[in-house]
């Protein structure tokens, strides 16, 4: 039998993180959202006037029963979108110098501010490696050039989200660390052999596949695996569940960025689902933006190519 329309829009929102324009939800937002029930909201700097009313949109978003997922980028350091507080961290880099006792009390803090407000979801942290080279885009939003030290204060960020009842999600599958290119602005290509790659900068996930629920996989080129970004690569998804064990969700960096300027919204969403990616993020709030995106799910889910991930 045929599957109704209601239940092929369900299918086709499922896997969607989404973003709206503002501090305050509008009407359209709000049916829109009921429209398309995507699994989860991620908020910015342009939704947070402050804390309590981010704990007021929040509670308004909270109406669309399918939303189970409030996340927001608070890494510590340049990527931050709470107000300053007691609660803001410095940068990884930072953390990573100051140690364990510091790596844990302050992050313990972290937890507990966004616990309060209503966040369930931090997109942190990063496990990407620094290259050494002050040309790097990661710089001090990483732990350190040693995989070690990486996995040692990652392990303390993922415990105390967790002790705080919030989802920490590891990223930048498969590691932005030598690249020198802002993905939000066009397609960063990984130069660092494969095989050193798979000694180096996959080391943090096979040792926090199981500690970490979350992956973010980002668009990142590697031509000796694929002519596609990891974001939209089966076989990208498949080195991440078969060489480092991971068993959570996997998620996509923020869709609309540039570096996949080259795709259309069909094209995006095909090579999503055929990607085997648990979830994608449309980050701009815009909402011609979504129902492109939407309405390209749509049209996949009609063709029986619906991605695995429920609420």
């Amino acid at each position: 039998m045929y599957p109704g329309l209601k239940t092929i829009k369900q299918k086709a929102g499922a896997p969607f993180f989404l973003s709206v324009s503002s501090s305050v939800l509008k009407s359209s937002e709000l049916k829109m959202l009921k429209e398309i029930n995507p699994a989860g909201i991620i908020y910015f700097k342009r939704n947070i006037e402050n804390c309590e009313s981010l704990q007021d949109l929040i509670k308004s978003i909270n109406s669309v029963e399918s939303i189970k997922y409030h996340a927001v980028d608070e890494e510590g350091g340049r990527v931050r979108r709470l107000p300053a507080g007691e609660w803001s961290l410095p940068s990884m880099l930072e953390i990573a110098e100051n140690g364990n006792r510091f790596a844990t009390e302050k992050i313990d803090i972290l937890g507990m501010k966004l616990q309060s407000i209503g966040i369930n979801m931090n997109m942190a942290p990063n496990v990407d490696l620094r290259s050494g080279e002050n040309t790097s885009i990661v710089g001090d939003r990483s732990f350190g050039e040693d995989p070690q030290q990486v996995i040692q204060f990652a392990e303390i960020y993922i415990e105390m989200m967790k002790k705080n009842g919030i989802y920490p999600v590891l990223k930048h599958f498969p590691g932005h660390g030598t690249t020198t290119v802002d993905s939000h602005k066009s397609l960063p290509v990984i130069n660092k052999p494969l095989d050193a790659l798979f000694e180096e900068d996959l080391l943090p996930y096979k040792a926090l596949a199981n500690k970490a629920g979350f992956v973010m996989v980002a668009h990142l080129l590697h031509p000796e695996v694929s002519d596609l970004p990891a974001t939209l690569s089966r076989k990208w998804n498949e080195i991440l569940r078969k060489n480092t064990g991971f068993k959570g969700i996997s998620m996509t960096d923020d869709m609309e960025m540039h570096a996949l300027d080259s795709y259309s919204y069909l094209e995006k969403m095909e090579l999503f689902y055929e990607s085997g990616i648990d979830m994608l993020l449309v980050c701009s709030g815009n909402e011609e933006a979504i129902s492109g995106f939407f309405e390209a799910s749509v049209r996949m889910v009609e063709k029986g190519v619906s991605g695995k991930f429920k609420h």
